[in-house]
């Protein structure tokens, strides 16, 4: 996979193994093997307290405004929650892309989602898989992201996604978490705070957007 078919992530596919690729074990262990088919399975040797403690991640190039399309195939040994977020690859880890927490199963699986870079253009923003917390396997292929160029995402996946749940980390400066609509309004400012709060949870909502953490410039 290139930027020249439209591709993002570049050896999504794995058909390269797990070259450009990073494995983060920051308070467990695990292990990735790629020999297979163009496919990841992941050996979780000490999962650790939490998601952040193992990650498998990469990055990638986002231009503000534009919209994409993410999507990757997923299954485990046995059902699990897995947490899948694109975001700033500094300190503060600012959401780009509202971070998923996706219900796996036994069996492969497709997910999908659409969403608009709303802050600067990042060359390097961090597209990562957190596993810790959990000691179940799970295998990984067809990672994508690509332009949407209007198009709507692939798939019945919503009953497998829990869009508005999990933990952001705030920002080291004043933020906002900002509630827009699938159009880019914003609709409500959710929570917000002075900065080096440390780990908070993202509010349960029954209405359907795009939760932003956004950094505060005074």
């Amino acid at each position: 996979m290139s930027e020249e078919n439209g591709e993002l992530v570049e050896n999504g596919d794995f058909s390269k193994g797990i070259s450009g690729w990073n494995i983060g074990c920051w308070k467990g262990k695990f292990s990735a093997d790629d020999n297979f088919d163009d496919e990841v399975s992941f050996n979780i040797v000490e999962p650790g307290t939490e998601a952040w403690a193992l990650q498998f991640y990469r990055t990638v190039a986002l231009k503000e405004g534009e919209s994409y399309i993410f999507s990757m195939k997923a299954k485990a040994e046995q059902p699990r929650t897995l947490n899948v977020n694109i975001k700033k690859h500094k300190e503060d880890y600012v959401p780009y892309a509202n971070g998923r927490i996706i219900d796996l199963s036994t069996e492969w699986q497709d997910y999908s989602w659409r969403f608009t870079m709303k802050d600067a253009s990042d060359s390097a923003a961090l597209l990562s898989f957190d596993m810790g917390g959990n000691g179940t396997g799970w295998s990984l292929k067809d990672v994508s992201l690509q332009l949407s160029n209007g198009e709507s995402v692939k798939g019945n996946f919503s009953r497998r996604i829990q869009k508005n749940s999990g933990y952001f980390n705030s920002p080291s400066e004043p933020w906002e978490l900002r509630f827009y609509s699938a159009g880019g309004e914003l609709l409500e400012v959710l929570d917000k705070g002075q900065g080096g709060e440390g780990m908070r949870a993202y509010p349960r909502i029954d209405r359907s957007g795009i939760i932003v953490v956004k950094e505060i410039k005074k």
